[in-house]
């Protein structure tokens, strides 16, 4: 998947004539149409919008052609009924056979949010690098959470790291 959340619109409606499947900003996900798979953020990159605002901006993006959503949350969000509620909210927005991704937070909250993606029905998890997604695994290899497909952030554009306190 070609990364191209930082791309101009021109740049996202030459790579959709070219490239199979790509990540671009919601903004851009009409001027992708033409991508065999467009996939596209929600939240990002803090993930500290209100539950309502990312479903909606996912809803939108999806209505407009995503068929993938990769959902940010809040790294240092501590409430697990809270992180849920966000992640099913957005899940409500965009029924399957939409897949969403959740961006798993570089911190100590990582197997909460990667349990919660699995009990709100995501899809995948999205790692920032394969360390991340190492480190990740050993805490999570034992959770529901450890069945979802794991991804590493196409390194056209990485990722933000989030902080870890």
């Amino acid at each position: 998947m070609r990364n191209l959340l930082e791309a101009t619109i021109a740049d996202v409606r030459e790579a959709a004539q070219n490239d199979s499947a790509l990540l671009v900003s919601p903004t851009h996900v009409l001027a992708a149409a033409q991508a065999p798979h467009v996939a596209t953020v929600a939240g990002y990159p803090t993930g500290r919008h209100h539950s309502l605002i990312k479903a909606s901006e996912a809803r939108l993006a999806v209505q407009s052609g995503a068929a993938e959503v990769w959902v940010a949350v809040d790294a240092l969000l501590g409430d697990a009924t809270a992180l849920l509620t966000d992640l099913i909210t957005v899940r409500e927005a965009c029924p399957q056979p939409v897949a969403l991704g959740l961006i798993v937070p570089s911190s100590e909250h990582a197997a909460a949010a990667a349990r919660a993606a699995a009990q709100a029905g995501f899809d995948k998890l999205i790692y920032a690098t394969q360390e991340h997604l190492a480190e990740a695994e050993t805490q999570i290899a034992r959770e529901p959470a450890g069945v979802l497909p794991a991804l590493v952030w196409p390194t056209a554009q990485p990722a933000l790291v989030w902080p870890t306190a």
